[in-house]
């Protein structure tokens, strides 16, 4: 497996340079102080908006670039590109044909804290992101705005490599659209509650290539709404992938347990 992952993970980076939006943890883990990572990553999900619940479908692929100057708190960058979806909708005896926009651009930032692990096992952290997004069709029409996401729980290390992360989530959505009409409205996301939990697995060799430690992380959230249909099979929920690596320490000693 490792050394599949050591040929597999350079394209999926490079990929992500290329087109370059991300997950919300990616990974979940915590990285030591003194230290950068960098991933790509791909999400899709779905969520109502407006008062009329109407489904809408985000597609992401991305970059992330994040450092943590210290051990239990890491921030940095989110950039990429995402592509919208909206079902159709009727207002009276007018019916709102399908939205499909195509690949637009996404970029925006986040935040993570941790504590210590207690007993070398679990800990408490908190993470969130905010991501600015657009994407329009050959009409002209589009969709653009806001999704903010955030979480709060506990992370529990697993014998093998691997950490579980998992707690509630914040998740918001606020935006405003132009119909094939021209004509401009705003939109946010109906329910704002989600069930939020992550995957990050660490082979135990570094990536041969860079000398670096590579992940992979797999994160999924939903809200009590969860849904789907044959029209829109992604509702209320949320799945992503991402792969990447940790860097050696930028500066510094290490402290033994890292």
């Amino acid at each position: 497996m490792k050394k599949y992952f050591a040929l597999i993970l350079p394209v999926l980076l490079l990929a992500a340079a290329q087109s370059a939006a991300t997950n919300l943890a990616n990974p979940a883990a915590q990285i030591p102080g003194a230290r950068m990572s960098f991933g790509a990553s791909y999400y899709l999900g779905g969520a109502d908006i407006t008062n009329l619940e109407i489904p809408m479908m985000i597609n992401r692929i991305g970059g992330r670039v994040s450092y943590a100057p210290v051990p239990y708190v890491n921030f940095g960058a989110d950039f990429g590109t995402a592509q919208v979806s909206v079902d159709q909708y009727a207002i009276g005896r007018d019916i709102i044909p399908i939205f499909n926009g195509n690949l637009g651009w996404s970029v925006g930032g986040h935040l993570k804290l941790s504590t210590p692990y207690i007993a070398n096992t679990f800990a408490v952290l908190a993470l969130g992101h905010v991501n600015y997004f657009s994407s329009a069709n050959k009409l002209k029409a589009y969709y653009a705005g806001t999704d903010i996401a955030a979480a709060a729980g506990l992370q529990f290390r697993i014998p093998g490599g691997g950490v579980l992360s998992f707690g509630p989530q914040l998740y918001m959505i606020e935006g405003a659209n132009k119909g094939f009409n021209g004509e401009k409205d705003k939109y946010k996301a109906v329910n704002n509650m989600r069930a939020w939990i992550a995957f990050d697995y660490f082979p135990e060799e570094t990536f041969i290539m860079w000398d670096q430690k590579p992940y992979v992380s797999i994160e999924f959230t939903a809200s009590p709404k969860i849904s789907g249909s044959r029209r829109a099979p992604i509702q209320e929920f949320g799945v992503s992938i991402s792969v990447g690596a940790i860097t050696q320490r930028l500066y510094g000693e290490d402290s033994g347990d890292e």
